[in-house]
């Protein structure tokens, strides 16, 4: 089965991310330490590439992200860099030696309506809540998402410069790896469908949302009869386990949307985009493959075999700026 072509139909696209542990074992599963070095790789992954956050979450064998990206390559950059560092780094936590993430990243892009993206948003705050995990979002263990939007004060995290640190030892050198441990901080940014919203705002939209998880999910306890598992169960939880669900051998899987929108309006328009664009580059990928070597791919794509098409796009009020060329670097 191919792959779905990482393409957005227009610049500085909201794409929700989404991506699985191996077998959906719990090898990202919440606690301090673990909190602190998603937040340190996704710091630094920012750093290097073009690439604004608006949420998330992180639970023990999944997580969400919403970028906003000013093009596809800065898009893979980040997530190539995110997810090996933290493959990386869960591994050497949770004793774990095959790779954390097997499978490339799914990617689904917003459409502009702010009702879509406010949607998507509380989705992503919702994790746990609606797991029947915690009463509250902001009871969750995990990466404090939703504390974040609500207070807005940023989020901190560590980045361990491993190769400096066995470099190091290499030459006999006296070191720890708090010596080469960064902290960095972690902002997040608001949808792009609200930048005209004063921070104030911006963060009682945030507890407004919280407060309707929390509603949904005491409704939904006392029709059922239920109650939360609780923090405490998520954090001692084995991060070598799975859930049960996926121990089957034919696990049941939803169909996955090509879009998130409000209206069928808006989803079409996507749509018809996005054929646009397949159907251009599908004609130059025949075109080069009979030969013709001058042929012209679309604009924010992948050729094959060929450098990334750097669009031409005015990025004029786009809080989205291009990294300094140091930040290029590996680190």
């Amino acid at each position: 089965m191919p792959r779905k072509p990482r393409v957005h139909t227009r610049p500085g696209a909201l794409v929700e991310i989404v991506n699985r542990t191996i077998q959906r074992r719990y090898l990202i599963k919440p606690g301090p330490t673990m909190n602190a070095l998603i937040v340190g790789a996704l710091a630094k992954a920012q750093q290097r590439h073009a690439v604004d956050i608006h949420g998330g979450a992180f639970m023990s064998g999944h997580f969400h992200l919403l970028l906003s990206c000013r093009t596809v390559r800065d898009q893979a950059g980040f997530m190539r860099d995110f997810t090996r560092k933290l493959s990386i780094e869960s591994g050497k936590l949770y004793d774990w030696e095959d790779p954390t993430f097997p499978k490339r990243y799914r990617c689904t892009q917003l459409s502009d309506e702010a009702e879509a993206q406010a949607a998507r948003l509380a989705y992503c705050l919702s994790h746990g809540a609606k797991e029947n995990l915690v009463h509250s979002p902001l009871d969750w263990p995990g990466v404090p998402f939703a504390e974040a939007l609500i207070t807005g004060e940023p989020l901190r995290g560590i980045w361990i410069d491993r190769t400096a640190y066995c470099r190091a030892l290499d030459r006999g050198e006296d070191v720890t790896l708090d010596d080469f441990t960064e902290h960095l901080s972690l902002e997040l940014k608001p949808l792009p469908c609200h930048p005209h919203l004063s921070r104030e705002q911006q963060r009682s939209m945030a507890l407004e949302l919280v407060r309707k998880i929390e509603e949904d999910t005491a409704v939904r306890h006392r029709a059922e009869g239920t109650f939360p598992l609780g923090a405490e169960a998520v954090l001692n939880a084995d991060p070598h386990d799975r859930p049960e669900e996926a121990r089957a051998s034919k696990a049941e899987s939803t169909p996955k949307p090509l879009f998130h929108a409000f209206t069928r309006r808006a989803w079409h328009e996507m749509r018809e985009a996005l054929s646009f664009i397949l159907a251009a580059y599908r004609d130059a990928a025949e075109r080069l493959k009979n030969g013709d070597l001058a042929v012209d791919f679309p604009e924010n794509t992948f050729p094959p075999a060929r450098s990334f098409i750097e669009p031409i796009w005015s990025m004029a009020g786009s809080s989205l700026k291009t990294p300094a060329p140091e930040l290029l670097q590996p680190g």
